[in-house]
């Protein structure tokens, strides 16, 4: 199933321009140097904003809880400020699908976030993206790499009323590995067309992708991230039904980045050996936050960026991902 290296590739991303257009992080500038990058290697990058968006139907009815207010209308999204705004990223699967439906069968498109500021290995195997989107859609028509996989299951990332309501409830699929969806890498086919609509689908209905209601907690739960966990569902799924190949998406990132390259993506499954080492790993990670949790929310770079990252929140943090590492992955994963 392997692709020439002509094989058309375009990427497509979603970005925010700030006040007075919306109001998010003004990426404007960070979307031109993308764009700037991807010419270099001749590739096409199409971008979309809330602003371009304001005429479709989809868009206003599930990607604009805050435009214009100062409230925070999303609950559960307190990590994530900017992204409250915007829907629970109920546009990523938009965006998608409006490239999507104008290629050609065989055509490749990714999707990659904008933010090169924020995340400095985005820039980084760029001069290489149409080789290693080539490779990697060898054996199936998509891919979505994996990240910390032995402790990052679907599980953790939704809440048990999502779980419910997909019919994703059971072992094989919740405890499976969350994709990261940073990047989201297709080619157009009948089997990508009905996974993008059965995504964009399924981030419509608030119930699913919204953390409120929560009936029920389920004490494993430490996020919600909400598209990302329900792509994973159906693509979990589409491994178990045979629709994608098992030991799907072959890949995962290598440990500390996110670079999208071939050189520095690790091979998934791994060995025995493999799994054991990251799950020491993560193990001292979460005995690390539980010990200094209530130093952290302060001191630490990343956590001191969030009011709700309190000492509180991270020792739950820390042993909830502390028990995922001792909860054995299921077959075919």
């Amino acid at each position: 199933m392997g692709l020439p290296d002509e094989s058309p590739l375009k990427v497509v991303t979603f970005f925010t321009e700030g006040p007075p257009h919306d109001n998010c992080l003004p990426l404007t500038e960070t979307v031109a140097e993308l764009r700037s990058c991807l010419a270099e290697s001749g590739v096409q990058l199409v971008a979309y904003s809330p602003r371009t968006l304001l005429e479709d139907e989809y868009y206003r009815n599930h990607c604009q809880a805050q435009f214009g207010k100062s409230k925070l209308e999303e609950p559960g999204m307190e990590l994530l400020p900017y992204a409250a705004k915007l829907g629970y990223y109920a546009w990523k699967p938009l965006v998608i699908c409006k490239v999507l439906s104008q290629l050609q069968p065989g055509d490749m498109l990714l999707f990659m976030d904008a933010n090169l500021k924020k995340y400095k290995d985005y820039k980084h195997g760029l001069g290489d993206l149409r080789s290693t989107c080539t490779h990697l859609l060898q054996r199936a028509d998509i891919f979505v790499p994996l990240e910390d996989a032995v402790w990052k299951r679907i599980r953790n990332h939704c809440k048990a009323l999502t779980l419910d309501l997909m019919e994703a409830n059971t072992f094989d699929i919740a405890y499976a590995p969350c994709v990261c969806v940073n990047r989201i890498l297709l080619r157009k086919s009948a089997l990508t067309d009905a996974i993008m609509a059965e995504w964009l689908q399924w981030c419509a209905n608030k119930m699913v992708i919204s953390p409120v209601p929560n009936p029920y907690t389920h004490p494993l739960c430490m996020f919600h991230t909400p598209e990302q966990a329900i792509l994973a569902v159906l693509l979990r799924k589409r491994v178990l039904a045979g629709e994608l190949p098992q030991g799907w998406p072959f890949y995962s990132y290598a440990y500390g980045h996110r670079i999208f390259h071939l050189g520095s993506l690790e091979d998934w499954p791994i060995s025995l050996w493999a799994s054991l080492g990251s799950r020491l790993r993560a193990i001292f990670f979460f005995l690390r936050h539980a010990a200094f949790s209530y130093i952290y929310p302060v001191t630490d770079s990343f956590w001191s960026q969030f009011p709700r990252a309190t000492g509180g929140y991270l020792l739950k943090f820390a042993w909830r991902g502390f028990l995922m590492c001792m909860i054995p992955l299921p077959e075919n994963c």
